[in-house]
C-alpha cells in the first residue's frame, strides 16, 4: 500500500483514533477491593473484544527490555542457512528468528531490520522472563481467566520502520465456535474461550506502525461457511488503531479480527505478545497447535491433556519467583494455579527449560 499515491491514509488513521477513543476501552489497571479489574474494564473488554492498558511497564524496566532485545537483534543470524550474525559471531538461539520476506534494498537494514519476529523470548531474556511475572498483568488475567489460568505462547514482533511488512487480518481462535461460527464464548466472558493477546510495548506506536482492531469481531468467526478474511489492502472502514506507547499494554480477544498495515514511517514497533487461556478451554481440546515449533510455519493435530497443560503452567511460577528475586520489595503475585515442577528460578532450571527437545515452548498451547 503506497502511501504517497493514496492520500487517503492520513483521514483513515484520523478517523480510526477517533473511533478508538470513543470506544473507551482505554486506561491504566484499576483493580476492586478483591484484587479483580473493576467491572467497567471488564464489561468494555467484552464488549470490544480487546483493551489498551496504559502505563503498567515502568520506564526502568523498559530499558532493560529494550537493551536486552538490542543484543539478540545484532545477534540475528544473517540468513536462514547461515548461523552467523553480521559480526561473524555464532547465533545463540538459531532457528528462533522469522525474517521478513520484505528486506529492505539498503543493506545497512539487513539483517537486523530483516527480523520481523523472535519466537519463545522468555529463555533468552530475563527482563522478558521478569515481566511475565508482572503481579499486575497476573491479576489482571486471573480476573478475566480465573485464578487457575494457563498459559498460551510467547513472542516479540519487531516492526522495523520504513521496511515493516503487513499482517494479514485474521482471527486467531480456530476452536470454540458453534457449528454456525458463533463463539461459545459469551457476552460476560463466561463458556470456552481462546484467550487473548497481550501486546507488552517498549515503543512508540502509530497507526501506520500499529496492530487494528475492528471492535466486536470476537462474535462471528469469519471462516464459517466457507467465508474468509478481507485481505490487509482493504482499509476496513470499523476499524480502530491499538496505539500502544513505552509501557502500555494492549489485550487482544484472539477471536477478534485484527491485523496490521505496512510499516511505512520511520517509527519501529517493538512489542512482546503473551497469553493465557482458561484452564478449562484447554484441557481435552482437540485443536491444532501452530506455536508449539522453534518459529511458525508447522502445524500438528493435538489433544490437550492434563499433564500436558500443567508442565507449561510451570513458567507462570519459574517468572514470578524470577521476578520476585530482581524486585525482593515488590508483592509478587500468589499464582493459585495447579502446575508440574519445580516453580523456582535458578540456573538449573534455566538449563531445564531451554533444553534441547524438551524446551518449554514445545507445550505451547494454540486454540
Amino acid at each position: 500500500m503506497n502511501r504517497t499515491e493514496n492520500n487517503g491514509w492520513e483521514e483513515y488513521a484520523l478517523a480510526g483514533q477517533k473511533r478508538a477513543l470513543e470506544l473507551n476501552n482505554r486506561g491504566p489497571m484499576r483493580f476492586d477491593q478483591d484484587g479483580f479489574l473493576q467491572k467497567d474494564i471488564l464489561d468494555a473488554y467484552f464488549r470490544t473484544g480487546f483493551y489498551v492498558f496504559t502505563g503498567v511497564i515502568s520506564e526502568d524496566e523498559v530499558a532493560e527490555l529494550k537493551e536486552e532485545f538490542d543484543r539478540v537483534l545484532d545477534n540475528a543470524p544473517v540468513s536462514y542457512d547461515n548461523p552467523k550474525d553480521s559480526r561473524g559471531r555464532r547465533v545463540l538461539f538459531d532457528g528462533y528468528y522469522s525474517i521478513s520476506k520484505n528486506e529492505s534494498p539498503n543493506s545497512s537494514d539487513s539483517p537486523r531490520n530483516a527480523v520481523g519476529l523472535v519466537s519463545h523470548p522468555l529463555m533468552m531474556m530475563d527482563s522478558a522472563l521478569r515481566v511475565y511475572g508482572h503481579p499486575q498483568i497476573l491479576r489482571m488475567v486471573a480476573s478475566v481467566n480465573g485464578h487457575d489460568f494457563v498459559p498460551f505462547h510467547e513472542a516479540v514482533f519487531h516492526k522495523a520502520g520504513g521496511v515493516g511488512p503487513p499482517t494479514p487480518w485474521h482471527q486467531d481462535g480456530r476452536t470454540h465456535w458453534s457449528d454456525e461460527g458463533k463463539s461459545l464464548e459469551q457476552p460476560d466472558g463466561s463458556g470456552k474461550t481462546h484467550g487473548f493477546n497481550l501486546s507488552v510495548s517498549w515503543s512508540q506506536g502509530t497507526p501506520e506502525n500499529c496492530l487494528w482492531v475492528v471492535p466486536g469481531s470476537h462474535r462471528q468467526w469469519l471462516l464459517a461457511n466457507e467465508g474468509e478474511f478481507p485481505p490487509i489492502t482493504e482499509r476496513l472502514p470499523n476499524a480502530v488503531p491499538m496505539v500502544l506507547g513505552p509501557g502500555d499494554c494492549g489485550m487482544v480477544n484472539r477471536s477478534s479480527l485484527h491485523g496490521s498495515y505496512p510499516n511505512q514511517s520511520p517509527g519501529t514497533r517493538i512489542t512482546m505478545v503473551i497469553g493465557f487461556h482458561k484452564r478449562n478451554s484447554a484441557i481435552g481440546s482437540k485443536t491444532t497447535n501452530v506455536h508449539a515449533f522453534k518459529r511458525p510455519g508447522e502445524i500438528k493435530d493435538i489433544t490437550y491433556t492434563k499433564d500436558y497443560v500443567l508442565h507449561r503452567a510451570r513458567m507462570i511460577p519459574i517468572a514470578i519467583d524470577a521476578r520476585r528475586q530482581y524486585y525482593p520489595h515488590e508483592v509478587p503475585y500468589d499464582y493459585q494455579g495447579s502446575y508440574l515442577g519445580q516453580g523456582v528460578w535458578n540456573e538449573q532450571v534455566r538449563s531445564e527449560i531451554s533444553e534441547p527437545g524438551n524446551e518449554y515452548w514445545q507445550r505451547d498451547i494454540t486454540l
